[in-house]
């Protein structure tokens, strides 16, 4: 039997992992520059850079082998970790039909709940779908000036559920296009999109100033982003949201985004100092929990 072959069936004995892989995308974690990936027969755990910060990902035999396993291979993978590099270390949960069992795992390691996401997908782009843009608004190229307003944007209408600076640098130097909307001048939304690749077209951002919401330039903004991936022959596009956003799932909803896939994020601060402090905030409030404040 090739190694190769034994590494597939391997893979195959694996019957509970945080998110799907198919073999190219595992493929492609284990060959990233400054990955980290640790293997048993029983499991494996892999960290790699994914969106400017670092994801982690793990797959193994059945729960009791992740009991086992997962806190020595999450500690060797922690001493990875760079608070000058990244702002977090995030995981998703995807199609795990029960994860009441893998919370004590989780809070053991420090990772909470951040948001629920949602992939929608685009099936049917058309170049000839050229969007109009009302009288007072300017669609244009976003250059070098605008990432100051960008970043502002970007910042302020994620809120809560933003995704750190290392994603939005990410997101400027992987972008093959992004796009801003002014009003009288100026920049009130814009938009990103990943180069196209396989007729597969990706929209990494798009966002609008808190202060212009309720006048359809979210909608304006994204139809922008559409049409620019379908005029470099996409037929399909993607974009990932987040729910607790009430205005994002309406808005794609209306341009002819259907659900493709969902699940949880959940994230890692990488600032050990603040881990601590949060840990014993914990254990502060279980003492005062049960035996009342007298201390």
């Amino acid at each position: 039997m090739t190694s190769d072959r034994r590494r597939l069936e391997d893979e195959g004995s694996f019957s509970i992992r945080n998110t799907p892989l198919r073999a190219r995308q595992r493929r492609d974690l284990i060959e990233r520059p400054g990955r980290f990936h640790i293997e048993s027969e029983d499991g494996e755990v892999i960290l790699a850079p994914d969106e400017g910060q670092l994801r982690l990902f793990w797959a193994f035999r059945d729960v009791e082998s992740m009991r086992q396993q997962f806190p020595e291979m999450w500690a060797e993978a922690r001493e990875q970790l760079d608070p000058d590099e990244v702002d977090y270390v995030s995981m998703d949960l995807s199609g795990l039909p029960t994860r009441e069992w893998l919370e004590p795992l989780l809070k053991d390691a420090d990772f909470e709940l951040f948001a629920e996401w949602m992939e929608m997908a685009n099936p049917d782009l058309d170049a000839n779908n050229i969007p109009e843009f009302p009288d007072g608004l300017k669609m244009r190229r976003a250059g070098d000036d605008d990432l100051e307003r960008l970043h502002e944007i970007w910042t302020e209408a994620y809120g809560d559920y933003g995704d750190g600076d290392a994603t939005f640098n990410w997101i400027l130097e992987t972008a093959g296009w992004a796009g801003a909307l002014e009003v009288d001048g100026d920049v009130v939304a814009f938009a990103a999109n990943a180069p196209v690749e396989r007729a597969e077209g990706r929209i990494l951002t798009a966002a609008v100033a808190p202060e212009a919401w309720g006048n359809g330039y979210g909608r304006l903004i994204l139809g922008a982003a559409l049409y620019q991936l379908a005029a470099k022959d996409a037929v399909r596009a993607t974009v990932k949201v987040r729910p607790d956003i009430k205005p994002s799932l309406r808005t794609c909803a209306d341009l002819g985004f259907k659900f493709s896939r969902a699940g949880l994020e959940y994230r890692r601060p990488v600032d050990e100092d603040a881990i601590r402090e949060k840990r014993e905030a914990r254990r502060v409030a279980g003492v005062k929990a049960r035996f009342g404040n007298w201390r």
